[in-house]
């Protein structure tokens, strides 16, 4: 048996509730935030500045290693950041590999109260394959979405500016295809503070588009 088919549900005590399954997931009781992106793309980290918890999701310096769906508690009762496992890295045997992408799947399937999808660039690599499927599946289900450039400080300033714009060409292409709204991508450090600028201004967007805002 795998590690993903003897995942267990967490004790809502710890502040988290990681699901193998669909069978696995928390009521619907919460809006949800969900974080998207390749592995190691800097979701745990974003999840914790935004959270105001350094600890909050365990971060891994190895690639593919999560295949959870985890659901943390935030400072908002009626809210939970989502932990979408990352794609684009395979270290796992073949049924771990067809776990992981049901897991993901049945998440966006099963009527989840999903908010916003948080989608993480690296941007020092750009949209990938799989960044633009993930926009494509986001876009036929409806579901609202802002992209993030992540390790925003490995770049100059110039090739930060270059890296958005050619971010928000892409991001008009989907949102005029599908009849979206065009989010302007927002770029963070990695290992951001949640005293960044940047954070700040992510967390007043996510929020006001939740709340029907934007």
């Amino acid at each position: 048996m795998t590690q993903v088919a003897k995942g267990k549900k967490r004790q809502k005590s710890q502040g988290y509730i990681a699901a193998a399954s669909a069978k696995q997931f928390p009521s619907p009781s919460r809006r949800e935030i969900a974080f998207a992106g390749r592995s190691n793309v800097g979701k745990s980290t974003l999840i914790n500045a935004l959270s105001k918890r350094r600890n909050l999701a365990r971060t891994s310096k190895t690639p593919g290693k999560t295949r959870l769906v985890f659901f943390y508690e935030t400072e908002r009762a009626d809210l939970y950041f989502v932990d979408l496992p990352g794609y684009g890295y395979a270290k796992a045997s073949r049924d771990e590999l067809t776990s992981f992408s049901r897991v993901t799947d049945d998440y966006f399937k099963s009527g989840r109260p999903i908010g916003v999808v948080l989608l993480l660039i690296d941007i020092r690599r750009g949209f990938g394959d799989l960044d633009l499927q993930m926009l494509d599946y986001l876009c036929h289900f409806n579901i609202a979405w802002q992209v993030v450039l992540t390790k925003a400080d490995k770049l100059s300033r110039q090739a930060i500016v270059k890296a958005e714009r050619e971010a928000m060409a892409m991001i008009e292409k989907y949102a005029d295809q599908y009849g979206h709204k065009a989010y302007a991508p927002i770029s963070v450090a990695a290992g951001p503070s949640p005293r960044d600028l940047a954070v700040q201004s992510l967390e007043r967007r996510i929020y006001n588009i939740v709340d029907g805002i934007e």
